[in-house]
Order: structure tokens, then sequence, then C-alpha cells
């Protein structure tokens, strides 16, 4: 019989299920079935999906051998997959009991602690796993896993390091390692781990995005133009080649962004095996219930953007639900206060699976999803959209560009934005707002402290030019032209934001060997935003990035009068400065290439009456725009939200939607 259970075990070991249960039903036709041969057969109607027939063989190997803890282990799998987590512990339990020392079922009973939230449980029996086989990889992942997902970066990076001194060559893992650095903003061992994972696999997926991303944010460009080249031929070719945010800081093309996206989109699918399929019943109620999906309702730009509208949304006509993903609140902070009173229903999902957020979303008839975050951020759930979390969902606010799914039914743009032939660019239908797409309180608070320019090591008597971006947004493009202005106004300096100490070297050392005197790029620390307000102030003109724009900072420099320069291009981020400048009607201050940008530049410098009259212009738009109408821009968008709302009512399929 030597022969026919070679051929099973050929069979199981190559997945090849089906074969492997007709070759059992051929031995037990001519043996008596052993605990052992009983076992792998539950195991094989396991993997068939077969539970409760798997279930059967399984006891039936545990009475021949009261002692076969394999056999508990087994019965404790299938329990797991059939969510029957009582059972599954009380299995694996009965395992342990027999071996005390059988890492694989202390393994198990983490993942289970793990599916009912019970993390230190989880943690504790993964710990014991590796205690009893320190080099059990699946135990050593699931504890990477789970402090990487809770962001103790610290216990997930002490974690791989274990993983790596067992298995020294493992790509995925440096890869992991790199984000985590990322993450915390350690750059210098994050470029370190992700080039390692590039000479361990040169081809892995997304890599090389993220580690041009990461030497971008600090600002190292000595091959820039070459990888930029060789990451748009990949997308071009529909490669895993990287994120879709990294393209929007460096492509002004709708085209390229949007096949990077569809890339993007179909590996989540892909990784989360996502099952579309969902019928939601129609209903017509007094009141729309709208569900606002972000990790950012807290001190944050997007939580500046959206308070104010969140906070006027009209109550009699619509619910809000907030459903938070991000980092744990911090006890002082009066804005996540704020943004939290204005839902009716305020739920931290951080700590359920997709199924438990999916149901619980479906459970509250959620009309309307909202995703205020979509492909940016460490905390995005882009995958729960996926699924249908609602029958309308809506990228809003968090991401300038397509999500590249048919999940996410509308975006929210202005007609500066998305122009009419650039639309086949997005998968979404666009819901065109009549002013900027972007909401602004009407005042925010700004700091009255007495302060002066050498407060900030700002000179008293040069025209400072300033960008508060973070860095990514830089390149050598933009860089260039900032060098060209400066060489053409003596009597400046440009201040920048001080992101972190490689790109504030390497620019310095770039702008040295320009022939520019370093000191007069100045760095600013990162300040409460009242603080900011105040400083922004002492600006003359702000010099925006390009292709990627100023968002919040473009609106924060006009809030404060200061003059914003933007070089409009073609895509969403690339518009985004110029959509606000338009609001406030300062179209003059944006300019469709890097020649006028200079020039535009120089000219604001050399002639101070015309500067003057900029800034008057600004302090009169103000009020008579509607960029800082927060009731307004709340209004418009509740307009829309009940116009896609009843399209659906109706059976009339999403369609751009003008307002």
């Amino acid at each position: 019989m030597d022969n026919p259970l070679s051929k099973l075990l050929s069979f199981y070991k190559s997945r090849n299920f089906i074969r492997a249960e007709k070759e059992y039903l051929n031995i037990a036709k001519k043996i008596k079935p052993n605990h052992e041969l009983l076992n792998l057969y539950g195991v094989i109607l396991f993997e068939l999906k077969k539970y409760d027939q798997a279930v059967i063989q399984l006891k039936k190997s545990i009475e021949i051998n009261p002692n076969y803890y394999q056999g508990y282990n087994s019965l404790g799998n299938i329990f797991f997959k059939k969510n029957d987590f009582n059972e599954a512990l009380e299995a694996y339990q009965k395992a342990i009991d027999l071996k005390f020392d059988y890492y694989e079922s202390y393994h198990n009973k983490g993942n289970v602690y793990l599916k009912l939230k019970q993390i230190d449980k989880a943690l504790e029996n993964y710990n014991l796993s590796t205690k009893f086989n320190s080099s059990y990889l699946p135990a050593i992942k699931s504890k990477i896993d789970i402090h990487y997902n809770f962001k103790n970066h610290k216990l997930a990076l002490e974690e791989i390091q274990n993983f790596l001194s067992i298995e020294p060559n493992n790509a995925s893992m440096y890869h992991r390692r790199g984000d985590i650095y990322a993450e915390i903003n350690d750059l210098g061992l994050a470029l370190q781990s992700y080039e390692k994972a590039q000479i361990l696999n040169p081809d892995k997926a997304f890599l090389l995005g993220s580690i041009q991303f990461t030497k971008n944010k600090m600002c190292i460009w000595s091959d820039f133009f070459e990888i930029i080249k060789q990451i748009e031929d990949k997308i071009k070719k529909h490669e895993k080649v990287s994120p879709p945010y990294l393209v929007t800081t460096m492509y002004d093309s709708p085209k390229i962004q949007f096949e990077c996206a569809k890339v993007w989109e179909n590996e989540y699918k892909l990784k989360y095996n996502q099952n579309l399929t969902f019928s939601f019943k129609k209903k017509t109620s007094k009141k729309i219930k709208l569900g606002f999906f972000s990790a950012d309702f807290r001190v944050h730009a997007m939580g500046h953007l959206m308070v104010g509208m969140l906070e006027r949304h009209d109550k009699s006509q619509f619910e809000l639900y907030g459903f938070y993903f991000g980092p744990k609140i911090k006890s002082n902070d009066k804005l996540h206060n704020r943004i939290f009173k204005c839902f009716d229903k305020f739920i931290d999902i951080s700590f359920m699976s997709d199924l438990e957020a999916l149901n619980l979303c479906r459970e509250l008839e959620i009309d309307i999803a909202i995703d205020l975050m979509c492909h940016t951020g460490d905390y995005n759930r882009f995958n729960l959209f996926l699924k249908r979390l609602a029958p309308i969902q809506i990228n809003f606010l968090g991401y300038p560009g397509t999500s590249g799914s048919n999940s996410l039914d509308y975006i929210v743009a202005d007609k500066i934005l998305i122009e009419p032939d650039e639309q086949k660019f997005y998968s979404e239908k666009i819901i065109y707002l009549p002013d900027t797409y972007q909401p602004n309180e009407n005042d925010k608070k700004i700091s009255n402290s007495i302060i002066k320019k050498e407060n900030f090591g700002l000179p008293e008597d040069k025209f400072v030019f300033c960008c508060f971006n973070s860095h990514q947004k830089i390149n050598p493009t933009i860089f260039d032209a900032w060098v060209y202005i400066l060489k053409n106004t003596e009597s400046s300096v440009l201040w920048l934001l001080k992101d972190n100490n490689f790109s504030q070297d390497n620019l310095k050392l770039l702008i040295e060997k320009n022939g520019i005197d370093p000191s007069r790029l100045i760095f600013a620390e990162n300040l409460k935003i009242e603080d900011h307000l105040q400083r922004i102030k002492f600006a003359d003109l702000f010099l925006d990035t390009f292709p990627y724009n100023a968002h919040t900072t473009c609106s924060d420099a006009l809030r404060v009068g200061t003059p914003v320069l933007t070089l409009k291009g073609n895509t969403f981020a690339s518009r985004v400065a110029a959509s606000l400048l338009n609001t406030i009607n300062l179209n003059e201050l944006i300019v469709n290439n890097i020649e006028d940008y200079k020039k535009l530049a120089i000219k604001i410098y050399n002639e101070k009456s015309y500067l003057d009259n900029i800034k008057k212009k600004i302090a009169i738009n103000k009020k008579k725009s509607n960029l800082f109408k927060v009731e307004i821009y709340t209004k418009n968008i509740e307009r829309a939200y009940k116009k896609v709302y009843q399209n659906y009512l109706e059976g009339i399929k999403p369609q751009n939607l003008e307002l």
C-alpha cells in the first residue's frame, strides 16, 4: 500500500485536494484507515470546505487514539473556520493538555483570541508558541501583524528582527520594516530596508514606488528623472510598481494616475478576496444617513477642513455617523472633541475586522458612505468600500484623485479640478460643487501673542518667500525654479517647513551648489495651528509646489492674507490651489507654465505696489467670496447628497452632477 499512500500525500502536498479525496476513498476500500490517515482525510475535507464531514473524520481519528494531539489541533482548525470559537479553543487546549509544548496549537489559540478581539490573550499565546519553538515563523509573523496594526512600532521592529534572523532573505519582511521606519519618519533606515528588499527581489510589487517616495521626502534626486520614467513605463504596462499617492506627487497626468489606481484597487481585491455582491433595500425616510469614514477625526489637516462643515449639517434632514480607525486620540485634542459632537453616533472601528465593520454599517442602514481618505494615510481602510458599506459611496476631500474603483460612485470636485474631457480618467462620476471642492471654516483661532520675524529666524529687511508643504511635494523642477527666483531677488529668503533632517541638509547643499548662501534657506518648526496661522503673516508670497499643490496650506495662507502663486496643471492634485484662488477671484496668481511662475514671482518681489494691491484684494475677496463661508458650502454638499440619493431611489445610475 506504499504506492497509493505516496500518491495521496503527493496530491495533498500539491494542493490537488479533489484528487486527494478520491485517492483516500480508494485506499479506504482496501485497508482500515488508522488515526493518522483519518486525520489527513479530515484535513483534505477541510480544504475542500466540507467542514461537517471533516469534523466526523477527525473525531473518528481521536476515538481510535485519544492521545492524538494533532487530531485535536486539526479539529480546532475546522471549528475556527466555522467561527465556532469556543469549540476551537476547547480543541486546541486539549491538544496542549496532551502535549504541553505544542507550539502550533498555541499559535492557533492566539488566532482565535485575535478574532475575538482579545489582543492580550492573542499575544500571550503567540509568545508561548515562540517560547516552545523560537523559529516558528507563523507565530512571529502574527506578532508582527498585531504590533504593526496597533502601531506599536518598536515591538513590531523587534519581531521583524527575530524573523529576519531566521529567514534573512525575506524581501517582504524588509519591505514591511521599511514601511514602519517610514511611518515613524526614520527615513534613512526606511530607505536602507527598502533597498535591501530590492536587492533580494528587484521586481517586488509596489517596492519601487516606496523607495522613490522615501527619496522624495529626503529630497534625494540623483536619479529622479530616470526613476520616474521607469515607474511611468511600468504603470503603462499595468505592473504593480507604486501606491497611487506617490504617483499624484510625481506625474501631472490624470491618465497615469488612473492606470496606477486601477492596478492598486485590483491588488486590494485579490488580497482581501472581495465578495462584492450585497443587496441593499431601498428605503425612503425623513433623514438620509451619512457615514463618514476616516482616521483623521483629530488634530490633522483634514480634521481642520471638515469640522465646520460637520457642525453645520442639517440634523433635521441628515443623521451623521462617524467611523474612526486612526491612532488613539489624545485627551487634550480639542479638535477631536468638536468633531465627536457632530455625529449622532461615533464608532471606533479600529479593532473591528472588515466583516464586523461591514455588518455594523449595513445594520445601521447607512445610505451614503463617504471615504475621507481613499488612498492616503497609514491607517486607511479602502478595502471596506470595495465590499460596499452602503448603496452610495463617495470619494471626498482626503485624496486628490480617482480611486480607480467602480465601488466609489462619486468624487467631489469643482469645474477647475476636473474638466469635461478629463472625466474619462475618473472611475467615479463627478459631483461638481459651485465654488471650490474644499470646505473651510469661516474663522479659525489665530494666536494673538506678540511675535516678531526674529522669533522665527526671519530677517526684518528681506522679502520672504515661503512654502509650508511637506517635502515629498518638492521636486528638482520646482526647486530649480525657486533657485532661479532667489538668484534674481537678492534681498529675499525662502522659508520652508522643517520636515526631516535629511531633506533639510540636502536642500541646503543643493542651494549652496547653485551659488546661493544657504542661510537664505530658513526652516520652520511645526507649531499648533493657531500659532502657525499667526506666523504665515510674515511671508510675502507663498510659492506653491507642482504637480502636487498646497491644499490646506494654501487656504491657511489666504486666510491670513498671504498671496499664493501656483502653477496649474492637468490633474486634481495640481489644480487645488487654482481652485481656491479662483474661488477668491485671484486668478492673476495662477500660471500655466514654469517660466511664467518664475517671472511672476520676481515681478511680485520687484513691485511692492502690485503686491500691496493683491493683499488688499485678498482682504476684500475673503469677505465677498464663498471660500470661507462654510454655511453655503454645507448647503451645497447637502444638495448633492439629496440629489444622488434621490437618483438611487429612482433607479437612476450614478451620473455627473453639477450644482
